[in-house]
């Protein structure tokens, strides 16, 4: 009887430092996991891992500032996500309630995004203000609007077109820029050279920042000066369409006609084409996610369970370990 105990007590003990190990010893992704998703194209497709894309997931699915990610942990931040979801707490998460959850973290990063726009704005404004008088005239911004023609208009003869080649981005001072407002320029060029240097086979490797989810047209590039500026959707600016949509914008600004914009002006008429741009994306991106939904339903029972929900976990999981090593880390930056 005693030995019958005994091992019944070893066994107990057993099981145990077994269970103490596993916990110890995360759970990786079986290679048939990592086979189906090797197979799975569905997603953005596989993007090399970079020290700004590992910092992001790291925050993102760690703890305790760990400098890696195990499988077991991103499964488990996974599952919360599933379970916030599931808000009749049934187990299964309808397309409803997929798209409020998404909805919430959409309205959060709009909002983030919204005020990054608005800041980079006042920023505008203060460069813009030549003088100090926190006060924009029509001749200040008449005079940037010639800068930024001139800068895009390469071969000078008057339009801005497919003829004309790309402005050098590396040397701010070509677009005869005041030295106060070169500041503002060189922090563009900067990035831009930053965002360069950080491509690979011809893509980009940068996470995508919160502003970026609100499109909205740029004279930083041909195809926004295009969309803000070619009134007759010809493919090119003439000088005159210019100036006429400057002027056009100016006066919608200038909200008490007083022939000067102050900041509070120049705020107000670009948040109306701002949130105008939000309310855009928000409908894109809510659309998007019934489509996301539809597709993390395999069996197409407007019902997604975590399992058919993980599907896309592994996936992602898999295609951040670049080494296959079953941790993402910093082994996997640049494979």
């Amino acid at each position: 009887m005693k030995t019958i105990i005994n091992v019944a007590l070893m066994l107990t003990l057993l099981n145990g430092c077994s269970q103490l190990q596993t916990a110890q010893n995360p759970q990786q992704l079986s290679s048939d996991d990592r086979q189906s998703a090797e197979k799975d194209k569905r997603g953005h497709p596989p993007r090399p891992m970079t020290q700004e894309r590992l910092d992001h997931v790291l925050k993102k699915y760690s703890v305790e500032n760990d400098k890696q990610l195990f499988w077991s942990v991103f499964n488990d931040k996974r599952r919360q996500q599933f379970d916030r979801t599931d808000t009749n707490n049934n187990d299964i998460v309808d397309a409803e309630e997929y798209v409020y959850e998404f909805e919430g973290r959409l309205d959060d990063g709009l909002e983030e995004a919204r005020k990054g726009q608005v800041k980079q704005t006042a920023r505008r404004f203060s460069a813009l203000d030549k003088d100090d008088s926190n006060i924009i005239s029509w001749e200040e911004f008449e005079q940037a609007g010639t800068r930024t023609f001139s800068w895009w208009d390469t071969n000078k003869d008057g339009v801005i077109n497919d003829d004309d080649s790309k402005p050098d981005y590396r040397d701010s001072d070509k677009r005869n820029y005041s030295q106060k407002d070169k500041s503002y320029a060189k922090k563009h060029d900067d990035k831009h050279q930053k965002n360069k240097e950080h491509k690979h086979d011809g893509k980009h490797k940068k996470s995508k920042s919160r502003m970026s989810w609100i499109s909205m047209p740029t004279t930083h590039s041909k195809k926004g000066m295009l969309s803000l500026f070619d009134a007759n959707e010809d493919s090119e600016i003439t000088t005159q369409e210019f100036v006429t949509e400057r002027r056009a914008q100016f006066h919608l600004a200038d909200q008490d006609n007083s022939g000067e914009l102050i900041e509070s002006e120049y705020l107000s008429e670009y948040e109306d084409r701002l949130d105008t741009a939000i309310d855009k994306s928000r409908r894109g991106a809510i659309k998007q996610t019934y489509v996301r939904f539809n597709a993390l339903d395999d069996d197409a029972d407007q019902k997604m369970t975590f399992a058919e929900f993980q599907i896309s976990g592994k996936r992602i999981f898999n295609r951040w370990d670049k080494d296959q090593d079953g941790v993402v880390s910093a082994a996997d930056i640049g494979l």
